[in-house]
């Protein structure tokens, strides 16, 4: 059985969850250190049908039994620097079980030497212990490689969202109606909105009548100030703060708008970049937010700037606020990166790190044994009967 563990059930943890639930025939626990908190105050979903506990309720001694009682146990641990990673590790290790380490991209501070020293030798140290890493998409990977990290070990393995079958064009695509730009996230000074507010407030300035409109979706302790700098500037009225907003709420604000912009100075990976490819937005992103640079292909569905350049984010605003057909190319090309990364493709990448160990390898033999059976009765040779011939 595959055993997920991460601090909080996130919509994209409940994504990849089902997806492997579903891959693995129910052959799959998550571990939730705790339900919710006051960052990501948490909606229950009717679609979570998987296997699950909160390890705030019901401890870590359940936890450590279920991995003893579990002859085909593999882990995955969300982060090395986890509430849960110390824990995990000692009693993975005990029980001799595979562990492999779903990993963010670490933080690019600066570090004093002797930090930065340690903070390698730790890396490599742990390294000797897991199976592997699950890395949060290229960036990471070659960032990990370039701490000394063994590349045999570095799978890339992003954040996973639901890809719906229906989506539309942004409406503004045919219509001479101001562009409309969506910026989510928690209101913390490391996203830098002020940015985008000050690139709304350029772009109206040089035309003649509204060409571009905000609205934010979130909260959090910066929101008086980004308020207070929107009323001080020219723009004031383009720009609209609607709250936290979660699931079908948050997904209605995407598809009535036309494009996302996040502007953090950094961003660990930044999962509303997939959030919003899958309803085809094309994304205005920092050179910070790490799944920009993951899935920007050159099709132009993303568009980057310097984390903080406020006039070459409103160029690149202006742009398409002038231009619809490049606006109804962006959207489509969005679409196209998120048909390439459905949920399903996790189980196929986790595959290939799980053949490896004992363990894994059986769970791996039965998916394969189950999708050849939903497959051959139809006269489609299966995915096991494809890799024996190989």
């Amino acid at each position: 059985m595959i055993h997920l563990v991460t601090r909080l059930p996130l919509s994209y943890h409940r994504t990849l969850c089902r997806a492997l639930d579903d891959s693995y025939d129910g052959a799959f626990m998550a571990w939730f250190a705790e339900r919710s908190s006051e960052d990501f105050p948490l909606r229950s979903s009717s679609e979570d049908h998987f296997k699950h506990h909160f390890l705030s309720e019901v401890g870590y001694r359940k936890f450590f039994q279920s991995l003893m009682s579990d002859s085909e146990a593999v882990v995955v641990l969300g982060g090395w620097s986890s509430p849960m990673t110390n824990r995990t590790l000692l009693m993975t290790t005990l029980l001799r079980i595979p562990v492999f380490i779903w990993a963010d991209h670490p933080h690019p501070r600066r570090r004093a030497w002797m930090k930065d020293r340690a903070r390698r030798l730790y890396l490599r140290f742990l390294s000797r212990f897991v199976a592997g890493f699950l890395c949060c998409g290229r960036p990471t990977v070659e960032h990990l490689r370039s701490l000394g990290l063994d590349g045999t070990k570095l799978t890339e393995f992003p954040y996973w969202v639901d890809v719906p079958e229906r989506w539309s064009l942004p409406h503004v695509a045919a219509e001479h109606k101001p562009l409309r730009l969506i910026a989510i996230g928690r209101f913390v000074d490391i996203k830098q909105f002020e940015v985008a507010i000050k690139a709304v407030a350029l772009t109206n300035a040089r035309t003649t009548q509204r060409a571009v409109e905000l609205v934010f979706v979130g909260d959090g302790p910066e929101r008086a100030t980004l308020e207070s700098t929107a009323k001080s500037l020219p723009c004031a009225d383009a720009i609209h703060f609607c709250g936290w907003l979660e699931g079908e709420e948050l997904f209605r604000e995407i598809e009535l708008a036309d494009a996302l912009v996040l502007t953090s100075s950094f961003d660990a990976y930044g999962v509303v970049v997939l959030e919003a490819m899958a309803r085809g937005r094309p994304v205005f992103a920092s050179d910070g937010v790490v799944a920009a640079l993951d899935r920007d292909d050159g099709s132009g569905a993303i568009i980057t700037h310097p984390a903080g350049d406020a006039e070459l984010l409103a160029q690149q605003i202006e742009l398409f606020a002038n231009d619809r057909e490049r606006l109804l190319r962006a959207s489509l090309a969005a679409r196209a990166i998120a048909e390439k990364w459905k949920p399903q493709l996790a189980a196929s990448i986790l595959d290939g790190v799980l053949v490896n160990s004992k363990r894994g390898a059986t769970l791996v033999k039965n998916r394969r044994g189950q999708v050849a059976a939903s497959l051959e009765p139809a006269g489609i040779p299966g995915e096991a009967s494809l890799v024996a011939g190989q």
